[in-house]
């Protein structure tokens, strides 16, 4: 699963945009005025690009890439209907996974001008990436990439298991269309409820093959990723992706207890100890579970 990021958000590659791209107006708002320039842009491959950025003025304040954008353009040789996932970490860095226009992750090696790198078929411990549009008036189903279905189809799980960022595991009925394609249909309509998604958003699947599990995410029609804790239970621990409230900090993060937002300013000191504020019904030497993709630690 991806680290954890201040904000992750999708970006579509349209027409005459080799030059400069614009970031979401939500994103730009929040970050313009402390978010450096240049900033670092880093593929999954390891390779990183200095982009320099302005506000464009008469497009709602919005961020845009500009110097250093169209070599990134060019080296990746993105195309028409072609898409970013952007995770960015406070205060310069973003790690992009890059979609081609069949919603896959593309094969890094083969997108390079001289294919000198390795394929990556898998980041981190899934097998693959994928992103799904939930279509217009259709609340009860949703239509998985012919490529997953095609490669993936015969070993899938009925009924299969879907987990969110809050920890939550949702049982999901699917068929395979004449067409070849999986459709999820029985209780996608339950999740779609509960998370409160609508038409046109982005559903972003991480297939983890050895525990045939689906990994969800879910973004806007901003494509900027949800709030999960707006739908979690009371008590769930979960990754939350907030804006951090310390401009300095080296390195920032967010965990919940109760629902407790919690800022963790981690500063380079001998011991790496997170100066927490006190914690409603948390007392000394009490244990705080923090959990993320990796694991859970009891500290």
């Amino acid at each position: 699963m991806p680290t954890l990021a201040d904000f992750r958000f999708f970006r579509f590659i349209i027409p005459n945009t080799e030059n400069q791209i614009r970031m979401p107006a939500a994103f730009s708002n929040l970050v313009q005025e402390n978010m450096s320039n240049p900033v670092e842009i880093s593929t999954i491959n390891g390779q990183s690009w200095s982009i320099s950025w302005v506000v464009e003025e008469e497009h709602p304040h919005r961020i845009v890439f500009t110097r250093g954008w169209r070599a990134f353009y060019e080296h990746y040789h993105l195309r028409i209907g072609a898409t970013m996932l952007l995770s960015y970490h406070h205060p310069k860095f973003f790690y992009v996974a890059i979609h081609d226009t069949r919603f896959y992750k593309i094969n890094y090696g083969r997108n390079l001008r001289n294919g000198s790198l390795p394929a990556i078929t898998a980041h981190g411990n899934y097998t693959v990436q994928f992103f799904a549009i939930i279509p217009v008036n259709d609340p009860d189903t949703l239509m998985l990439p012919l490529r997953f279905s095609r490669d993936y189809g015969r070993s899938l799980p009925r009924p299969l298991t879907i987990t969110t960022p809050t920890g939550h595991c949702h049982c999901v009925g699917w068929n395979m269309e004449p067409n070849g394609r999986i459709v999820l249909h029985g209780g996608w309509d339950a999740v779609r409820e509960h998370y409160g998604l609508r038409d046109q958003w982005l559903v972003l699947f991480h297939y983890h093959e050895v525990q045939n599990t689906l990994y969800v995410m879910f973004f806007n029609g901003h494509t900027m990723e949800i709030n999960y804790l707006v739908h979690a239970g009371p008590g769930t621990d979960s990754t939350c992706i907030i804006y951090p409230t310390a401009p300095r900090a080296t390195i920032s993060g967010a965990i919940v207890l109760v629902n407790y937002f919690i800022t963790l300013t981690l500063k380079k000191c001998p011991h790496f100890q997170p100066n927490v504020p006190p914690l409603p019904g948390v007392y000394d030497d009490s244990p705080i579970s923090i959990t993320n993709e990796r694991g859970t630690w009891t500290i």
